[in-house]
Order: C-alpha cells, then sequence, then structure tokens
C-alpha cells in the first residue's frame, strides 16, 4: 500500500469527526442530569446532528465541484470545530441542539467527501485504502470513550471534552488548507452536470440495493456506538469510566477489523468478508445482553466491533466498482442510506429503552444485520443482483 499525504489528513479528519459523533453517549449521563432531558431526549440530539449531515450530504456535490475536495473539507472542519466550541458553552438543551446543527452541517461535508477522496487517490484498489483510512473513525471512537470517560469519573466536567475537541478539528482543517495544492487536480464541474450525475444514481436499482444495504450497516454501528456507554452505566449500574471502556472495546474491535481488511483483503472478496460478518454479528448481538460486565462481555463488544468494521467502507467501495456512475456522486448518496441507518438506531433504541430497557432495545441490532444478510445472499443469485451485469457493470475510468 502507498500512501499520499492527503490519506494522513483523512485519518486525522476522521479521528475529529468520529470524536463529533461519540462524544455525546459518553457524556451522555452527565449532560442528561445536569441540563435535566431524557434517554429520548438524549436520542434526539443523534437526530438532529444526523438529520443535518443527512441534508448537507445531499448538497455537498454542488460543495466540491466549486471548491474541491480538499478546500471543502477544510472549511468544513472549521465549521465543526465551531459547533463543538457553541456546544461546550450550550447553558441548556436548546443550545445543545443548536450547536450539533452547526456540526451537522460541517459533519455532514466530511462524511460526504473524505471516502471519495480517497476513493480518487486510489482507483484501482479503493478497497483496502477505504478500509484502512475508515479505521480511523473506529479509532477516534475507542479515544474519546476511553478519556472522556476517565475525564468524566475523574472531575464530572464535560465541557473540557468538547473544547478540546473544537481545538483539534480546527488544526485538521488547517491541515486540508495546506495540502490542497498536492491533491487531485480542481475540476470545477457544472451544476447541471453534478444533477445529471445524482439523477443517473437515483435511477439505478443497484443503487437502491446498495443504499438499503448501507442503512442496516449504519444501523448496526449506530447501536453499539451511540448507546453501549449508556447501555452499561443505566443496565449494569457502571461508572462513566467503564462504560467507555465498553464502547472502547467495540471501537478497538473496528479498529482491528478495518486495518486487518484493509491489508488482507483483495477487492474481488468484498462481498462474502459483508456476508460472513454480519452472519457472525447476529451471533454476538444475540448473546451480549444475556451477560454481566466482565472478561466475556469485554470480548463480545470486542468481536460486535470486528463483525461490524467492514460494512460502511465495503459496501461503498463495491458499489463504486460494480456501477457505471459517478463515483463521488454514489458514494456521498450511498452515506446518506448509511447515516439514515446510524441516526434510526440511535433515537429508536432510545425510544425503545424508555419503555423496555436498554437490554431490550439491542434486540433491534440482530433484525438490521439480518436484512444486510439477507440483501447479500440473494444478491448472489437473483436477477439484478451484484453479478448481474446489466444492474451492475464494471465501474468506467473517470
Amino acid at each position: 500500500m502507498k500512501f499520499h499525504p492527503l490519506d494522513f489528513a483523512a485519518s486525522a479528519a476522521f479521528l475529529a469527526y468520529s470524536a463529533s459523533a461519540t462524544v455525546t453517549p459518553i457524556v451522555l449521563v452527565t449532560l442528561s442530569r445536569e441540563l435535566n432531558f431524557t434517554l429520548v431526549g438524549g436520542g434526539g440530539l443523534e437526530v438532529v446532528r444526523s438529520g443535518l449531515i443527512f441534508f448537507t450530504l445531499l448538497s455537498s456535490g454542488f460543495v466540491a465541484a466549486h471548491f474541491g475536495k480538499a478546500r471543502a473539507l477544510g472549511g468544513s472542519l472549521l465549521l465543526l470545530g465551531m459547533g463543538l466550541l457553541l456546544y461546550s458553552r450550550a447553558p441548556g438543551y436548546a443550545g445543545l441542539m443548536l450547536a450539533l446543527a452547526l456540526a451537522g452541517v460541517g459533519g455532514g461535508v466530511v462524511e460526504a467527501l473524505l471516502n471519495p477522496l480517497v476513493e480518487e487517490l486510489h482507483k484501482e484498489d479503493s478497497g483496502r485504502y477505504l478500509n484502512f483510512v475508515n479505521g480511523f473513525w473506529s479509532l477516534g471512537v475507542l479515544l474519546t470513550m476511553v478519556l472522556g470517560g476517565e475525564v468524566i469519573t475523574r472531575t464530572g466536567a464535560w465541557r473540557p471534552i468538547l473544547a478540546g475537541l473544537s481545538g483539534f478539528s480546527f488544526c485538521v482543517g488547517g491541515l486540508f488548507f495546506i495540502l490542497r495544492k498536492i491533491g487531485p487536480p480542481r475540476q470545477k464541474i457544472p451544476l447541471m452536470d453534478v444533477l445529471g450525475h445524482k439523477r443517473d444514481i437515483l435511477k439505478s436499482r443497484g443503487f437502491w440495493t446498495f443504499s438499503v444495504m448501507m442503512f442496516f450497516g449504519g444501523a448496526a454501528e449506530g447501536a453499539y456506538t451511540f448507546w453501549i456507554a449508556s447501555y452499561l452505566q443505566l443496565v449494569h449500574g457502571s461508572t462513566a469510566r467503564m462504560g467507555g471502556v465498553g464502547t472502547a472495546f467495540f471501537a478497538l474491535g473496528m479498529v482491528a477489523g478495518r486495518f486487518l481488511f484493509g491489508f488482507l483483503v483483495p477487492q474481488k472478496h468484498l462481498r462474502g468478508l459483508i456476508g460472513f460478518s454480519a452472519l457472525a454479528g447476529i451471533g454476538v448481538s444475540l448473546v451480549f445482553p444475556l451477560l454481566s460486565p466482565g472478561g466475556w462481555l469485554w470480548g463480545l463488544f470486542f468481536l460486535a466491533g470486528l463483525s461490524t468494521a467492514c460494512f460502511w467502507p465495503s459496501i461503498q467501495s463495491l458499489a463504486v466498482e460494480r456501477l457505471e456512475l459517478d463515483a463521488t456522486a454514489l458514494l456521498i448518496l450511498l452515506s446518506c442510506g448509511g447515516i439514515a441507518g446510524f441516526s434510526f438506531a440511535s433515537w429508536a433504541l432510545g425510544w425503545i429503552g424508555e419503555s423496555y430497557g436498554l437490554g431490550k432495545a439491542f434486540g433491534l441490532t440482530p433484525l438490521m444485520l439480518a436484512g444486510l444478510l439477507i440483501l447479500v445472499t440473494r444478491s448472489s443469485h437473483a436477477r439484478g443482483s451484484c453479478n448481474s451485469r446489466p444492474h451492475f457493470p464494471p465501474r468506467r475510468s473517470s
């Protein structure tokens, strides 16, 4: 594997972006007590953030076409940092909503353009590089949970954590501006061409198959990422530190999986990797609610992360390889499916958990993974599957 300097900037951006997405779960119990809101309100915060990310994704193609990916990413990380800074100073729940809305707009561009940038740098073997660089998303989750849980347990203060993440986002945004001239050549694309790419994608049956797969994969990842820390604190009476450790084991599994798959799994085996991971994830998700905190539970959280690791980058890479569509627009629209699933799971588990307990709420996870497994399995045999050339021809070069 040969890395470009912008690969390292993209890795740092994934650290900042994932920290912004997972800082709320680790501070949620303390935050909700201080500002007096419920689990449903906590899930609502993620819905606001993810909702703004979703709508920003739809317009990110125009931003990239006008400014170029590196410039757009630099500006969006500055915007993300500003949202996190306002989050750290929020006086109440309404202030949190406004801050997360701003962070969602910045995060939406980051979500939209990071993977297209990496794919553009490594067109011939994008699956390996996407898995590797996306591993830094999981590493960001790991560091946020461990360090954030430690700070909360020791001091009970959540605002300094947000302020620190804000400063890091500002630094990474500056890095993209420094490196922008050594990236892929900037090409301004007419607005009508951008709209035409999106129209072609939305008319493709293959796109909708991959989009639903992204929804299920994003939902499984969102359920674990957003709710493990609160599950351990509310169901098992653990401290914020132990809640962070639980999510950290899940994130460690994702880090190990993405780095391992990036180095070892070639493009031609991505579909098999997705199917096997979904099957393994179903087994893990059915067992862990039956266990108490301890070695076995931490091990299962690690396996849950390992089984979830490949979904987002591998589904996207497989879609770009098989669909004869504009890669940037395709990756952006596929991310909409993943964000929708992540947001849905974050809200749905909070709603179910409020009424029936978080242990039962996690029963949604194997259903999502079963849906993904069915799509992967049927795609190998049914008409219009990933093997069907009329719907999934090889990607044209761009």
